[in-house]
């Protein structure tokens, strides 16, 4: 049986930043007046501590391999490293998680959460995710972000010395009102610091989001016209290829051996037990989802699943696998996805195959389907195709 990922989802932050669809939450408009800070991540971490017992139970899980664990949101690094330590406990009680495991967390730049790295590390926490974006500080304030681009280097540094030798950043381009030569400057800086990963992803405006209402309404203003972004994606691969960055996946570049095993397990679309408040699952063919509100959530932690369908049916299987796999820049293997989803892709999407190769838009060589690099821009049109 394939290793397990297992995500936990920590859905707080200090403020919900305009651009994020995410299932996060302003800290102070969920907690109740008078509880310390000590006193909602208990309580969080009790309710996940629950959803695990009973999770292992259920899908008979106790002693399955665990290749990686990431701890998302909103913000964990927010989560106290005692909590943290907790949960990371009860997994390698549960489960078989060893040395090689990937466990990840993300943060952001702000100095109470970097002051946490050298006590995440000793939880057992072996990779951090920065959320930087930029580090134009004007930009930041634009996203609504709370840390500065000063901020965001002295989370790096704090990261090296706690020890962590596996670093990523996050960066966006496609900002309002920011430059070519500004998303260039976010790029130097960041080689400058010398991550092993690199996020760099263009700005979305996603609906629900206050970019989202303020774009509706005609108030916001400076997004890049399509020149201007396509410019800072040929920026974005060259700088980071010439400095020695593979890109993986459309939007992730690494040192070689630094890939996010985590993450090439969703696009490999392997089995994952999502935990924590509006965490998703996708387990022996069916996915399940819970309670979205954390509250709500950790009412009914023993059994939180608000939702659930079967994926197992060979078609939606197999379009779902082109989906995702077409992700990663080495695209999917026909022969592999035919074995896995039980339904030939070329009786399924023959036709569609050949559509989007006859408008440069994947190719086809040694039984292996891939985007082209054409593709890769227009990436959003094309794989919603196979849903």
């Amino acid at each position: 049986m394939k290793p397990l990922s297992l995500y936990i989802h920590i859905p707080f932050c200090i403020a919900k930043c305009g651009y994020c669809d995410f299932n996060s939450y302003a800290l102070d408009t969920l907690l109740e007046k008078g509880h310390a800070e000590e006193d909602w991540a208990r309580r969080y971490a009790d309710a996940l501590t629950e959803e695990i017992k009973s999770r292992t139970e259920a899908f008979s899980l106790e002693g399955r391999e665990v290749g990686t664990i990431f701890f998302g949101g909103g913000t964990p690094s927010l989560f106290p490293a005692e909590e943290t330590r907790r949960i990371l406990d009860l997994i390698a009680a549960t489960f078989d998680s060893g040395p090689d495991c990937e466990i990840t967390l993300e943060a952001n730049p702000g100095a109470a959460e970097a002051e946490r790295f050298g006590a995440l590390r000793e939880a057992g926490v072996n990779r951090i995710s920065i959320g930087v974006q930029t580090f134009d500080d004007e930009a930041l304030k634009r996203l609504d972000r709370v840390h500065t681009g000063d901020d965001a280097e002295r989370a790096f540094r704090s990261a090296r010395e706690a020890g962590f030798a596996n670093v990523s950043l996050d960066l966006m381009f496609g900002i309002p009102y920011q430059t070519i030569e500004a998303a260039a400057h976010d790029i130097e800086c960041a080689l400058g610091l010398g991550p092993e990963h690199l996020s760099a992803y263009e700005l979305t405006i996603e609906p629900g989001t206050a970019f989202h209402a303020r774009q509706a309404r005609g108030e916001l203003n400076g997004l890049p016209d399509e020149e201007t972004a396509l410019r800072m994606w040929e920026l974005r691969d060259s700088a980071l290829g010439d400095a020695g960055y593979e890109r993986y996946e459309i939007s992730n570049f690494a040192k070689p051996g630094f890939a996010c095993r985590h993450n090439l397990n969703y696009w490999r679309r392997g089995d994952y037990l999502g935990l924590g408040a509006g965490a998703h699952s996708l387990m022996a063919g069916k996915r399940l989802w819970n309670h979205a509100r954390p509250d709500v959530y950790a009412q009914n932690a023993a059994d939180p699943t608000v939702g659930k369908e079967r994926v197992d049916d060979p078609q939606k299987a197999l379009g779902e696998a082109l989906m995702l796999g077409l992700r990663v820049k080495e695209g999917v293997s026909l022969g592999r996805l035919a074995q896995e989803c039980g339904a030939d892709p070329e009786e399924a999407f023959g036709e569609l195959f050949r559509e989007l190769e006859n408008s440069g838009l994947v190719a086809r060589e040694n039984g292996r389907l891939r985007l082209s690099d054409k593709g890769t821009l227009l990436a959003n049109q094309v794989l919603a195709k196979f849903i």
